[in-house]
């Protein structure tokens, strides 16, 4: 059985806590669209039927190697930001003395990216649990069922759940002074294998394991057997090498190879008698093999079966080489995009031309992120796999989505009802950050570039702007679809905004024509001058929402319920002309006589 995973570095699409720049109307400053880069990197797995001699070596190499793995890690944790170069060549040549040095740097880059990783990861903690005590802290400012004018910050519903904010409140504070003390220490807390499954030790019970099954499982999530590749080597790796053949060689560090002496060679390199197939992408694994490139593998055991998997980078640029930026994003737009919006039960996608106009009818695209992770990944690679089909059949150079991250707090997810809790359940299920890596990467190898954007407003822009305008008798433009198109155009560089349409012009007085700038032409002593009455494109409304009456029962039912101050209009920056322009009109005094 082989499985296969397109898969790129995650450092471009890495969280950073970047402060919210908002316009004067109050609205977020949009950041600028960028291309995602692609390495090419491409990891490929396959399992090993191993022979009971094969899986006691393996075994046993695992073994040991994992106690050096979280000795290691356990010094690197403890020197924290004080760590130097000469601590980093003092662990490593303590790592050499009882294994290789290929072994000792490989375990000692990896314990230094998981430190860093855990760094990088605490301070998003920190920084998500202030924006929720800002959130709270503010909204507790207003009073019950309230809305302050201003800010338009809405006040909590009732006075239960006032007071479980004000306890949860508390409780974040006490957490974010835990967390900032660590962050000021340079503390990080690692657990190889993971904390939930180290807690569950203590509730086996309610887990329904026994400590047979347990110690199995806890094993196999911080055993990792890791060899990195170097270019220019025999097959591309010296410590695990594998033939062109499917032949698997391990080099054992001394203290393994004695106990296995007499199956080893007197380098102390021990040959399994399983071999290796990859059914998926073994031609380019095969010619990373045979031209001696660097290729790194893992051998990992997962419920009783062993995997390897094999990581290499094809060096194959989807746009040209030697162009500064703004040269790479206008070739990925040249020949038109594809934008994308991501949704917890479908993907909508619309194909928009060089100048940002929908071509045809959107695509939709099923997907079900529930049941176990191994479903939910064959559902992100089945739908990658669509939207790269349809940019294909499309003729489209690009792809666009939206950089969603959710690093939001909870607090901005709704009330502690029910509605709130199932929106929060909803965005938890959706992997985000696994379908950008595999997008990019799978894009990439279709010679399709990937242009990530802001996500705010593309909804309620997309709904207010070209719902109604694409909608037909025969197909009705959902707002997902309309998004697509706010997104798409958001690539291009683009305002969310549609072109005004021209009005037509119509008869005043002589008198109002006056007031109005003067006359531009009179017949039988009447002028006709310019139409002033906004268009429904020009109407101020608040974002993502059409215009409301209160002569409709649900508006007025809706107005009673939130009594919040209108919304002003978007920035200047995503419109087509400025806010003075957009006068209101009113009905002229009938002339009586002439």
């Amino acid at each position: 059985m082989n499985h296969s995973t397109d898969s790129d570095s995650t450092d471009w699409w890495g969280w950073v806590p970047v402060a919210v720049v908002r316009s004067v109307s109050g609205l977020r400053m949009l950041a600028p669209p960028r291309l995602a880069d692609s390495s090419g990197a491409l990891t490929v797995r396959t399992r090993l039927h191993l022979s009971p001699r094969d899986a006691e070596v393996l075994l046993e190499l695992g073994g040991f190697l994992t106690h050096l793995a979280a000795r290691d890690l356990a010094e690197r944790v403890r020197l924290g930001e004080e760590h130097t170069r000469e601590d980093f060549a003092r662990r490593k040549r303590a790592l050499t003395a009882v294994t290789s040095s290929r072994w000792a740097g490989t375990i000692t880059r990896g314990n230094n990216e998981q430190w860093a990783l855990a760094r990088r990861t605490q301070a998003a903690h920190l920084a998500q649990l202030h924006a929720a005590i800002a959130t709270l802290r503010s909204r507790l400012a207003v009073p019950i069922a309230a809305c302050e004018v201003i800010s338009r910050t809405l006040g909590y519903p009732s006075a239960g759940v006032r007071a479980s904010k004000q306890r949860r409140l508390a409780k974040l504070e006490a957490v974010a002074a835990s967390v900032g003390a660590d962050a000021l220490a340079g503390r990080v807390h690692v657990v190889r294998g993971g904390r939930a499954l180290l807690h569950t030790r203590l509730h086996l019970e309610q887990a329904g394991m026994v400590v047979q099954e347990w110690e199995r499982r806890w094993f196999e999530a911080r055993c990792r057997i890791e060899a990195d590749g170097e270019s220019g080597k025999r097959h591309g790796n010296e410590t695990i090498s594998i033939t062109p053949g499917g032949t698997v060689t391990v080099k054992l560090p001394p203290a393994v190879a004695s106990r296995f002496a007499a199956h080893c060679d007197r380098r102390g390199r021990y040959t399994l008698e399983a071999s290796c197939s990859f059914s998926f992408r073994s031609i380019e694994w095969r010619g990373q093999v045979e031209a001696n490139r660097a290729v790194s593998y893992t051998i990992r055991f997962k419920e009783g079966r062993c995997y390897l998997s094999a990581a290499f980078t094809s060096p194959r640029p989807v746009l040209p080489e030697g162009m500064d930026d703004e040269q790479l994003m206008g070739a990925a737009r040249a020949g038109g995009i594809l934008g994308v919006d991501h949704n917890a039960d479908h993907l909508a996608a619309w194909r928009l031309d060089a100048h940002g106009n929908p071509v045809g009818r959107p695509e939709r695209i099923e997907v079900d992120y529930r049941g176990s992770s191994a479903r939910r990944d064959a559902q992100v690679r089945l739908a990658c796999s669509e939207l790269i089909r349809c940019a294909k059949a499309a003729g489209a150079t690009a792809l666009v989505i939206e950089d969603l991250g959710f690093d939001t707090s909870r607090e901005a997810c709704g009330w502690a009802g029910a509605s709130g809790r199932a929106f929060r359940k909803m965005v938890a299920g959706m992997p985000t950050a696994k379908f950008a890596v595999r997008l990019v990467a799978m894009a990439h190898r279709a010679n399709l570039a990937v242009i990530v954007v802001d996500p705010a407003y593309s909804s309620r822009w997309g709904a207010a702007y070209w719902q109604r305008a694409t909608s037909t008798a025969a197909h009705k433009t959902s707002r997902h679809d309309a998004a697509a198109i706010v997104i798409g155009r958001r690539g291009q560089g683009l305002g969310a905004r549609r072109r005004a349409e021209k009005t037509v012009p119509r008869k005043t007085t002589e008198a109002t024509a006056t007031r109005k700038g003067g006359p531009r032409a009179t017949t039988r002593g009447r002028v006709v001058t310019e139409d002033h009455r906004p268009t429904a494109a020009q109407t101020p409304t608040r974002p993502g929402r059409a215009p409301r009456t209160r002569a409709c029962p649900e508006d007025r039912a809706h107005d009673a319920r939130h009594r919040r101050p209108q919304a002003t209009v978007q920035p200047a920056e995503d419109r087509s002309r400025q806010a003075t322009e957009v006068q209101s009109w009113t009905q002229d005094a009938l002339q009586l006589s002439e």
